[in-house]
């Protein structure tokens, strides 16, 4: 069964789903479910039915918010293309308070002339904040685009330590 609750978070409000097999989805919460249930739908196949997120999980997403390190949680990936798979894997590698360009995230998942495409795994990755996509930046410097907001890309380096005027 896949599960989905609101957590509320020192960022607002978001949404956290789960399969039997770890976190598949967070997504801000706002007034209504049923964009996210689209997406959700188109990636697993189901509806997540409200209640019985792990207490865990929301514990390790409140604490990645905040711009904590928090104990492992199984991510569920499985809806996302073999692409996608492996930046987000190598994504995951990426220390918290550090940052990495696309190009260096391309070049590590084997595709060194792909760094618009890992732009686009970005803009897709379906568990933000657990699967850092906030610590990718451009090479030419900045924080570039952030699929939840730009303000809120640059807080979270900041929470994370990232001297982000310097970037």
């Amino acid at each position: 069964m896949h599960y989905c609750e609101v957590v509320e978070t020192d960022m607002g409000r978001l949404w956290i789903a789960c399969s039997p097999d770890g976190i598949t989805m967070i997504a801000l919460a706002r007034e209504t479910w049923i964009p996210v249930e689209r997406t959700y739908r188109k990636l697993f196949g189901v509806v997540p039915q409200p209640g019985k997120v792990p207490e865990r999980y929301k514990r390790a997403l409140r604490r990645a918010v905040a711009g904590h390190e928090f104990a492992p949680v199984p991510i569920d990936l499985s809806g996302v293309t073999k692409f996608q798979l492996r930046v987000l894997k190598e994504l995951q590698k990426v220390p918290r308070g550090e940052v990495r360009t696309y190009s260096w995230l391309a070049q590590k998942a084997g595709c060194p002339r792909a760094a618009r495409a890992v732009g686009s795994a970005m803009a897709r990755n379906p568990v933000p904040f657990l699967v850092p996509c906030h610590r990718v930046v451009p090479a030419s410097g900045g924080t570039g685009n952030y699929g939840l907001g730009k303000s809120r890309k640059r807080e979270l380096l900041r929470r994370e330590g990232v001297a982000v005027d310097q970037l």
